[in-house]
C-alpha cells in the first residue's frame, strides 16, 4: 500500500488515547440474597450474589468479611456449578453485627468486576453498594481496533473479489492485473488479525489475573484451558491457520475459483464469529438471538466498509497512474453491482444496530446520558457521513470516469455538480484532472471516517453496556429502609 493510505490510519491512531476511559466491567450483579443493607433477625446460612452475565469460575471469587475485614465465611466461596450467573458462599453461624459481601468477577468477555455490599445481623445501617473495575487502557483499544480493521479487510476483500470481480466483465488480461494486489491485501489482513489476536490473549489474561504482564505467564495456561475466551481463541487461531492454508493453495493455482473464494470468505465470516463469542452478546450465551444478530451486524459492516477500502485501493493502483485506462474503466464500472452489495449490507447493519442499540442500551434517556449510548450516537453519525461520501464517489466521480459524456447527461451528476461546483473539481486543473484528484480527496476522507468509526466500536466492547447502570439501580431497589 502507498504512503499517501497510511496516514488516516496514523491520524486516527492519534486519537485513540483520548477515548481511554474509566468503566464498569461487563457482569454486574442483578440481586443478592441478602438483600443490598438488609437487617436480618437470624444469620443466613449462605450468600448469592446473581449477575447478568456468566462468570468464569476460575478467575471469580467471593467471600465474606465482618467489621474487623476478618473473613468469616467456610471459605467455600465461588460460581455455582449448575448456573454460572450465581457466586455463592456458605456461612457458620454468625453473632450480630455488620457484615460485608466481598466479590471480584471475570465474565465471558474477559472483564474484571470487583466490588462489595454490606448486610448485617440485628440492626445496622446502610451503606450504597460499590462496583469498580480498571480502565479500558490504550494497548486494549489500540489492538481491538486493530482487530476490527483487519476483519473489516479481510472479509471486505475475499467479499469483493467473490461477489464483484469475479462476476464483473473485467478484461481477462486486466484481472490478472488485479489479482496480485488482491492477494496482498488478503495476506496482510491476516496477518493483521493473527497479530491482534495475539496481543488480544495477552491483554485478556493480564485482565482477567489482575496482574501485571510479567506475571502472565503463569496465569495463560489457565484462561486457554478453563475459560470461555480461551477456548474461543484456540478456535479463532485454529480458522487463521485454516484460511492462510486456503490463501496459499489459491495462491497456487492459475486462476481463482469461485469455490475457493466461497471458501475464504465462509472462514473469514467464522472467524468475525469468534469476535462476537468473546463479546457483549455473548453474556446470554453462545446460541442466542443477540450472537445471532450481533454476528450478522459485523459481517455486513465488514463487507461494506472492508469492501470500500478494497474498491479504493484498487481505485488508487489503476485509476489515476497513467497507462491503465482499461483497468480503470473496468474497476469504476464495478461500482454498480458493489453499491447494490453495499445497500444490502448497510440495510442489514441498520437493523442489527438497532437490535443492538435496544439490547445494550434499553431506554432513549440510557442513550443521550450514558458514556455507551453517546459513543453509539457519535458512531452512527460517522457512518451516516460515510454514507453520503460514498454516495457522492459512485454517483458523480466515477460515472464521469467511466464514460464522461455518457455521464453528463444524467440528472444525479448535474444536481450533485451544481450543488458541489468548484469545491468538487477545483480550481487551477483540468476538468478530468480535477474529478481524478477529488475523488482521490473524497476517498481519503472516507477512509478516515471508516477507521474512526472502527475506534468508535473498539471503544464500545470496553465500555459497559447502559444495561448496567440500570442492573446497578435494580440493586439498589432491593434495600429495605
Amino acid at each position: 500500500m502507498n504512503r499517501s493510505a497510511l496516514w488516516p490510519a496514523l491520524l486516527t491512531a492519534a486519537l485513540l488515547p483520548l477515548m481511554a476511559t474509566t468503566a464498569w466491567g461487563h457482569a454486574f450483579p442483578d440481586h443478592s440474597e441478602p438483600r443490598v443493607g438488609w437487617a436480618l433477625l437470624t444469620p443466613p446460612p449462605r450468600v448469592r450474589l446473581w449477575f447478568d452475565g456468566m462468570l468464569e469460575p476460575a478467575f471469580s471469587a467471593i467471600k465474606v468479611v465482618d467489621a474487623d475485614n476478618q473473613q468469616v465465611d467456610n471459605k467455600d466461596g465461588g460460581v455455582n456449578r449448575s448456573d454460572h450467573t450465581v457466586l455463592e458462599a456458605s456461612l457458620p453461624p454468625l453473632p450480630s453485627g455488620r457484615y460485608r459481601i466481598v466479590w471480584s468477577v471475570v465474565d465471558h468477555d474477559g472483564h474484571r468486576t470487583e466490588g462489595d455490599l454490606l448486610f448485617s445481623i440485628g440492626p445496622g445501617s446502610y451503606d450504597r453498594p460499590r462496583a469498580t473495575s480498571a480502565p479500558a487502557t490504550l494497548p486494549q483499544l489500540f489492538v481491538r481496533w486493530l482487530n476490527f480493521i483487519g476483519l473489516s479487510m479481510l472479509i471486505g476483500a475475499v467479499a469483493f473479489h467473490m461477489l464483484i470481480a469475479r462476476s464483473v466483465a473485467l478484461p481477462y488480461r486486466g484481472f490478472e492485473t488485479i489479482e496480485q494486489p488482491f492477494r496482498r491485501l488478503e495476506l496482510s489482513s491476516i496477518v493483521l488479525v493473527a497479530l491482534a489476536s495475539v496481543g488480544e490473549l495477552i491483554l485478556r489474561t493480564q485482565m482477567m489475573s489482575g496482574g501485571h504482564l510479567a506475571q502472565i505467564s503463569a496465569a495463560l495456561p489457565v484462561v486457554l484451558r478453563q475459560t470461555h475466551f480461551g477456548a474461543v481463541w484456540l478456535v479463532r487461531i485454529g480458522l487463521i491457520g485454516l484460511l492462510t492454508l486456503v490463501w496459499g493453495l489459491r495462491r497456487m493455482t492459475a486462476l481463482q475459483s469461485r469455490q475457493a473464494l466461497m471458501l475464504s470468505l465462509s472462514i473469514a465470516a467464522l472467524i468475525a464469529l469468534t469476535t462476537t463469542l468473546s463479546g457483549h452478546a455473548a453474556h446470554w450465551g453462545d446460541l442466542t438471538m443477540p450472537v445471532l444478530i450481533d454476528w450478522i451486524h459485523l459481517v455486513a459492516g465488514a463487507i461494506w466498509t472492508g469492501g470500500l477500502f478494497t474498491l479504493g485501493f484498487l481505485l488508487q493502483r489503476f485509476v489515476f497512474p497513467p497507462g491503465a485506462e482499461e483497468v480503470a474503466r473496468g474497476l469504476a464500472a464495478v461500482s454498480r453491482p458493489f453499491s447494490r452489495m453495499a445497500a444490502y449490507c448497510v440495510f442489514t447493519l441498520l437493523v442489527a444496530g438497532l437490535f443492538n442499540a435496544w439490547l445494550q442500551v434499553g431506554s432513549l434517556l440510557s442513550l443521550i446520558t450514558t458514556p455507551y449510548g453517546l459513543t453509539l450516537l457519535a458512531k452512527l453519525f460517522l457512518v451516516w457521513l460515510v454514507l453520503a461520501l460514498a454516495a457522492v464517489n459512485r454517483y458523480y466521480f466515477l460515472p464521469l470516469i467511466r464514460d464522461p459524456a455518457e455521464a453528463r447527461d444524467r440528472l444525479l451528476v448535474k444536481t450533485i455538480g451544481r450543488l458541489g461546483g468548484v469545491r468538487l473539481v477545483g480550481t487551477g486543473r483540468t476538468e478530468e484532472g480535477g474529478i481524478r484528484h477529488r475523488l482521490r480527496q473524497f476517498m481519503r476522507l472516507e477512509w478516515i471516517l471508516v477507521i474512526a468509526a472502527l475506534a468508535l466500536a473498539a471503544l464500545l466492547t470496553h465500555l459497559p453496556p447502559a444495561r448496567h447502570i440500570l442492573a446497578h439501580q435494580h440493586l439498589e431497589q432491593h434495600v429495605l429502609h
